[in-house]
């Protein structure tokens, strides 16, 4: 087995430096669905600029559970805690609403000057949507827990509905997940 998961070789090569470090990227979209607004978040000690969008390091992005990897379909949860100290989410999610809004977590890898390593160095992590959101004050905190859940929590079988890989296009286009279901078992 690779280990590398076919990263590319740019990334491999700065890896086995040692000399690299690790942030997380968030991409958060609420607002309506007619007009949505997408918040861009990173647990790096600065700003950073990845496909065109600025993931701010302004202390927002507080914690992440760990992403979790299973050899067996699960909905897998993820939990996302935010500062609440500017009302913007917290308005956001109080007007128009939180359930089933994507959210969207990327790793980057940076180099000891604290660049991308390459163009290849940023891949998704996690995709889902929030089930669950939690708003608590205290005299010395303000935060929001997001819940947040992949699509397999929301897979319903539907009359008719088949495990197959049409089938999966038809509702999820471009998913893999149905395109090895021969060897599921193994």
């Amino acid at each position: 087995m690779n280990p590398s998961r076919g990263l590319h070789s740019d990334i491999t090569t700065e890896l086995a430096k040692g000399a690299y470090t690790n942030i997380n990227l968030v991409d958060l979209t609420l607002g309506t669905n007619a007009s949505p607004t997408t918040y861009y978040y990173t647990d790096h000690t600065a700003n950073i600029v990845v496909g065109g969008n600025t993931y701010l390091s302004n202390g927002f992005l507080i914690s992440m559970s760990h992403v979790r990897e299973d050899k067996v379909m699960s909905t897998g949860v993820l939990n996302l805690t935010l500062s609440a100290v500017d009302q913007t989410i917290v308005s956001e999610v109080l007007t128009n609403g939180y359930l089933h809004k994507p959210v969207k977590i990327q790793r980057a890898f940076l180099n000891s000057s604290n660049a991308l390593i390459s163009s290849n160095a940023v891949f998704t992590i996690y995709d889902g949507t929030i089930d669950v959101a939690t708003i608590k004050d205290s005299g010395t905190s303000s935060i929001i827990e997001l819940g947040i859940k992949n699509h397999w929590a929301f897979f319903k079988r539907i009359q008719g509905r088949r495990t197959t890989k049409n089938s999966m296009d038809e509702f999820f286009l471009g998913d893999k997940g149905f395109d090895y279901i021969q060897v599921s078992n193994e």
